[in-house]
């Protein structure tokens, strides 16, 4: 059996996925809420606690007589090495015969614990199907600044050699504005003359712009290196570079506002919500794709006959609606409900042969169906 052996805090990712979709049952999924030291905060070791009780109670209660310890034991040890940790993120831990690991959630969860013939994914599916590395380039006449956006968490990354922050000043419309000969009217009577900037020397500025952004799009090539580029400023400036950028991963929309008066923590939030939209998105896209197919055999709605085509290979893509997950009550036995049970079943199967998983958003239109998938043949 893998073990995690110390805390770590190591982040799960899509691409670790597929082998504990391999696992073989029973399999044990707990998901633990971030902890952090306060009053009325509950510390991980206790919840860890109470989801080994109930997955026990889960275990007895399929086969009385099974020696459960050698999937518990683990469990209780980490339990001990948690007496004192704290942490912002939640935390996800697999057990299983041959397997025992524990990972960091990029975004929060409630606490959970379910045991069944597979590994419980299907809640944490949507925020690991979102993009978990980019950078941002945020655009503004007054500086130019590049993130890079990784385990969600931001850091500013230093500009390539011959492109600063000040050059953008050489490119932006000039500060001084010309003074044309025309009288100010009564309203402005302060004033001797009217003063405005002239449309050549906007033009000007436009043009210098332009200029500005094809070197930042070409000299930032390297440093990106094929990663996503997501844009950051006026939209204004926004279309002007889109205009001219020949990158090949710009990301579709931007953050909308500017990023400068804010701490690099809120930046990354902000990122991460703009990753699940843009990943929900793309999920609703796939959908309509898929309900426009004219061949209806290489696609179905019917969960049954997903689960089937799912376990035979033959899911070439899914499209999933995630129900809310429910935490544990601390009386009941933690179980998803049977629809649950199946989907998750779906999307185990599904990316245990290599399909590409898309995950619906929490709020997308009404109608959206509650699972869909294209077949191979």
């Amino acid at each position: 059996m893998k073990s995690s052996g110390a805390i770590t805090s190591k982040i799960l990712y899509w691409n670790e996925l597929r082998s504990l979709c391999a696992a073989r049952g029973p399999c044990i999924t707990i998901t633990l809420p971030a902890y952090h030291h306060g009053i009325g905060a509950v510390p991980y070791s206790t919840n860890l606690q109470s989801a080994v009780h109930l997955a026990e109670r889960t275990l007895v209660k399929d086969d009385p007589y099974q020696d459960t310890e050698p999937l518990l034991g683990p469990l209780r040890n980490l339990a001990s090495e948690f007496e004192s940790s704290a942490g912002d993120r939640a935390k996800v831990i697999f057990a299983s015969p041959g397997i025992f690991d524990q990972y960091d959630l990029p975004a929060p969860s409630p606490l959970r614990a379910v045991v069944g013939p597979y590994f419980h994914l299907l809640p944490i599916l949507g925020q690991l199907r979102a993009a978990q590395e980019f950078f941002i380039l945020e655009l503004n006449e007054e500086h130019l600044r590049v993130l890079h956006y990784y385990d969600n968490s931001c850091e500013e990354v230093s500009l390539p050699s011959g492109l600063s922050a000040q050059d953008s000043g050489e490119f932006r419309p000039p500060d001084h504005t010309l003074r044309d000969a025309s009288p100010a009217g009564r309203a402005l009577a302060a004033h001797s003359a009217v003063v405005f900037t002239t449309s050549t020397e906007r033009e000007k500025g436009h043009e210098r712009l332009h200029e500005f952004f094809r070197i930042v799009d070409r000299r930032l090539s390297k440093l990106l290196a094929g990663k996503p580029l997501l844009l950051s400023g006026a939209s204004y400036e926004v279309d002007i570079y889109r205009s001219e950028s020949t990158y090949q991963h710009l990301v579709e929309g931007s953050l909308d506002r500017d990023l400068h008066d804010l701490s690099l923590k809120d930046i990354a939030r902000r990122a991460s919500e703009f990753a699940q939209v843009q990943a929900g998105l793309l999920a609703e896209q796939q959908l309509r794709a898929l309900e426009e197919m004219s061949r209806a055999e290489r696609r179905s709605f019917d969960l049954h006959r997903i689960l089937e085509a799912a376990g035979q290979g033959r899911v070439a893509k899914l499209i999933l609606a995630v129900p809310e997950a429910a935490p544990i009550d601390g009386n009941s036995i933690s179980k998803p409900e049977d629809h649950e049970a199946l989907l998750n079943a779906a999307a185990v199967l599904s990316i245990r042969h290599g399909a590409e998983i898309f995950v619906l958003r929490a709020e997308a239109p009404a109608g959206s169906r509650p699972v869909a998938a294209m077949f191979h043949y």
